[in-house]
């Protein structure tokens, strides 16, 4: 069998290499993020951490601010991955306990953070004054509300947590809470906590919040199960 024309070949060809060079790019402004903020770089240290020219990198982005903003979107993407797997919380199984799930969420969570954290800092800190990255900062924490709201709503429809406050409002305080915690590690803010501390408060938060308990059973009880069978004992 032939394979694809040459024309649709070299299209292919050529996607795959802007696609990869893409990546380069982003890849080099995360690094310099490490140690510069974005409003000190210039498209030249970018491009030549890249291993491209100026020219080149114009090809791809028309400016520091929308390669920031592809970046943003790429490491969004990476962490809602998470949010949907049923290592996540907000999908958590019934056969696994609820803190048990939560504490594994929010330390994956806050490492992940971590691990892209001058990307994390700069998203939290411009999201409110470069256009470019407002709207994916606000979709970064907008869709972990919309999981929340959902895993908190199952988790009352399962009879394991109680009625409540509207679970978007309190989905919505949670995590817009849980941000500016991240946030103020990421800049090493004074009175930080460690990551162990971050993450046992915030554990103990959402639980309050959410169960009005410290660790509930994964599957409530039946109300009926400890009540005494009329017919037991009964005569034949």
């Amino acid at each position: 069998m032939s394979g694809p024309p040459a024309a649709a070949r070299s299209g292919t060809r050529k996607t795959r290499a802007t696609r990869r060079r893409d990546e380069l790019i982003l890849d080099a402004l995360e690094r310099l993020l490490t140690e510069t903020p974005l409003r000190d770089l210039g498209v030249e240290q970018i491009s030549e951490e890249a291993g491209i020219t100026r020219t080149r990198f114009y090809f791809y982005f028309k400016s520091k601010h929308e390669a920031y903003a592809s970046l943003l979107a790429r490491v969004r993407d990476r962490l809602l991955v998470f949010y949907d797997t049923n290592e996540s919380w907000f999908q958590r199984p019934e056969s696994v306990r609820p803190r048990e799930s939560m504490t594994a969420t929010i330390r994956a969570v806050v490492d992940f953070w971590l691990a892209h954290g001058a990307v994390m800092r700069e998203g939290a800190d411009l999201w409110n004054s470069v256009a470019e990255a407002r709207t994916l900062w606000h979709d970064l924490i907008t869709q972990p509300v919309e999981r929340m709201t959902r895993a908190i709503e199952r988790e009352r429809q399962r009879g394991i947590a109680p009625d409540g406050p509207e679970p978007g409002r309190l989905a919505r305080n949670l995590i817009w809470h849980g941000e500016r915690m991240l946030f103020l590690e990421l800049i090493d803010a004074p009175g930080a906590m460690s990551v162990d501390d971050l993450v046992e408060s915030a554990t103990s938060v959402w639980m309050r919040a959410i169960y009005l308990a410290d660790d509930p059973d994964p599957v409530p009880e039946d109300p009926q199960a400890d009540r005494e069978d009329p017919q037991a004992g009964s005569p034949s």
